[in-house]
């Protein structure tokens, strides 16, 4: 049995989004296989608020004395890897990252684009996104549309003309705030929350880690400061309200002394995230990249139930042939990384994966 056969049978963002999604649409939609400890209030409610905070990670959270820890009924995991642009298409497209084309921060495209970040697509590589592969692709934001439910979906304005948010927010009623205060005066209007179904992505909490660390001054005050905008949303309920707050992932700290920068010939591509590696070449070119980093290389099969089993030839472009876990504490550095930060995130430790379930409702 596989080391990481528990993350495997354990519920993860995508179940949790099913139950989310089916209690919005009011019926069955979406096959739920794994059972989430969510309220009863949940199907209860006449309006129902997801929010995902970026990087708020459940063991982050329960080191600190936030009031979000009390309201939290338990947790699931993130997705594989442990990344935004990952975790947000799983949500919106309700489907494995296999079946949603995205399966690292940095993809690789074996045909035609090659490096490509997927978090902030360049104007070339987004023409991939216009392939028959991507363009089928419903989202939630469709089915809604389809049913006439009522939804907003509610983001930063500097994601507003994203590639990533053109796909993943396809035929949603988007609606873009500035900062922390824009968005407390956006909710503070009620109008916007008596739709059946809202979804708020917050990002700041994982900017603030990334730059000074899970822990740090300037951390705590972004999170207190998101507690601050989750109470004017609770207060500002008019009708039965059901909110949950989760997240795409968790952070931790590097040290200086646990950065590694790679060296590799051309024949070799190295993308992904920086903890969750993917490689593509010869075998023995990969062995001796990694030789002196701390990890391990994650068997094809294990990397197939994670990202989910393509039934089309169009993902064989994207899939990697080698995926290397970077072992706690550690962090790689390709040569299109140069950025030194503090917090990271993408592989499977506790720290990155789990993401919490923090429930309020108003009845």
């Amino acid at each position: 049995m596989s080391k990481y056969q528990n993350i495997l049978n354990e519920p993860n963002l995508l179940d949790l989004s099913k139950k989310i999604f089916n209690a919005a649409l009011n019926e069955d939609f979406y096959t739920e296989n794994k059972k989430i400890p969510l309220s009863s209030s949940l199907y209860e409610a006449e309006n129902i608020n997801f929010i995902i905070a970026d990087g708020l990670g459940s063991k982050n959270i329960e080191e600190t004395d936030s009031f979000f820890n009390k309201y939290n009924a338990g947790s699931v995991n993130s997705t594989f890897p442990s990344s935004t642009n990952v975790a947000l298409s799983t949500v919106n497209l309700v489907d494995q990252p296999i079946n949603t084309g995205m399966l690292g921060y940095f993809q690789f495209d074996k045909n035609k684009y090659g490096l490509i970040n997927a978090l902030n697509w360049s104007q070339e590589s987004e023409k991939m996104l216009e392939d028959d592969f991507f363009k089928k692709n419903k989202t939630i934001w469709t089915v809604l549309k389809e049913k006439n439910i009522f939804a907003n979906n509610v983001q930063p304005k500097d994601l507003e003309n994203s590639a990533l948010s053109k796909y993943i927010y396809k035929d949603s009623h988007q609606i873009n705030y500035k900062d922390e205060d824009d968005l407390i005066d956006l909710v503070k209007n009620s109008s916007l929350l008596e739709n059946r179904f809202n979804f708020i992505y917050y990002p700041k909490i994982d900017i603030a880690a990334h730059l000074f660390g899970v822990g740090s001054n300037e951390w705590q005050k972004e999170l207190e400061i998101f507690e601050g905008v989750i109470e004017t949303i609770n207060e500002s309920n008019v009708r039965k309200t059901y909110t949950i707050i989760s997240a795409d992932h968790g952070l931790l700290n590097v040290d200086n002394e646990s950065r590694y920068y790679l060296e590799y010939p051309d024949t070799v591509e190295i993308f992904g995230d920086q903890r969750a590696v993917y490689a593509n070449g010869t075998e023995e070119e990969i062995k001796k990249v990694f030789e002196k980093v701390p990890g391990e290389f994650l068997p094809n099969d294990q990397l197939q139930l994670f990202l989910g089993q393509s039934e089309g030839e169009y993902m064989e472009r994207l899939v990697p042939d080698f995926c290397f876990l970077v072992d706690k504490g550690n962090i790689i550095f390709p040569k299109h990384l140069k950025a030194d930060l503090v917090g990271y995130h993408g592989g499977l430790t506790e720290e990155e994966m789990k993401i919490p379930l923090i429930e309020f409702s108003n009845f």
